[in-house]
């Protein structure tokens, strides 16, 4: 069962400067939703822009964007460098997390507990696949 955090360390709009893979210093992190689960714990979902992935499934040959990641939030905590401020409006994300919600209520999903900048580089090789 999940549970939205509202009273959390990090919250919905927030955005932060990160550690970065080289080459994507000016990616910045969005807070998208804090939510609670037994199991995980505090759960972070975050967007993240100004990417550079390699993505042989993209026109250009790269993504600069992900709508729709699920931390913990240790690795937040790990990750995160300086707040820059609050978004405006939140990314569309809610198609990503309504399908990982989907996979995390079948027992099939959980949260990234490696850095942000070790996740990118994860999904960059599922992309290569």
């Amino acid at each position: 069962m999940l549970t939205e955090l509202l009273s959390a360390k990090y919250h919905a709009g927030e955005t932060w400067n990160y550690k970065t893979r080289p080459g994507e210093q000016g990616s910045i992190l969005t807070v998208l939703r804090v939510e609670s689960a037994p199991k995980l714990g505090v759960i972070v979902h975050v967007s993240l822009t100004g990417l550079k992935i390699r993505n042989g499934h993209s026109p250009s040959g790269f993504s600069g964007e992900i709508g729709h990641m699920p931390f913990s939030e240790e690795a937040i905590d790990r990750s995160v460098t300086t707040r820059i401020g609050t978004a405006n409006a939140l990314p569309d994300f809610e198609d990503g997390y309504r399908e990982w919600r989907t996979g995390f209520e079948k027992g099939k999903a959980g949260s990234f507990s490696i850095t942000v900048a070790e996740a990118v580089g994860y999904m960059e090789s599922t992309l290569q696949q």
